[in-house]
């Protein structure tokens, strides 16, 4: 009878490919194509993988072209054109998008995708536009609301 058992031996446990630490299956993310059902990295590496990533300029530009040409139908070169366009100012109020933020793709939602996007905006005019359903009859009511005050 052995009183020592290497977690090879272990069901329960797993070496990860990356670090090489053995560890619970629990500390790996479910996999259904793995024999055991399991990752071959733990979490934890997973993570530090993602968050490394998460600061490569190179990753950050595919990321957001990836998501202009999911959501809109355009993509970073395009979004990149039209700001140039625009002086990389809101094509209502005429300002710079703060520090910190850019400009967002205004678009149609009843629009199909790629055939829906308007203008680049700051952030708060266009959930202004969102807001007002982009009616521009409701928007006009709004402006003789504000204009009955004196604004």
């Amino acid at each position: 009878m052995a009183l020592w058992t290497s977690d090879e031996d272990d069901p329960n446990v797993k070496r990860c490919e990356v670090c090489d630490d053995p560890k619970p299956l629990g500390q790996y993310g479910k996999r259904k194509r793995s024999p055991d059902g399991r990752n071959n990295v733990c979490r934890l590496c997973v993570q530090a993988a993602q968050h490394k990533a998460s600061r490569d300029p190179q990753v950050i530009r595919k990321r957001r072209d990836a998501r202009l040409r999911r959501v809109y139908g355009i993509t970073l070169a395009d979004y990149e054109r039209m700001g140039r366009q625009q002086r990389w100012r809101c094509a209502i109020c005429g300002e710079r998008a703060a520090a910190g933020e850019r400009l967002v793709v205004d678009h149609d939602h009843d629009k199909p995708v790629g055939k829906a996007v308007r203008r680049l905006l700051c952030r708060g005019e266009n959930s202004a536009l969102g807001h007002f359903g982009d009616s521009s009859v409701r928007m006009g009511r709004g402006a003789s609301y504000l204009r009955s005050f004196g604004k």
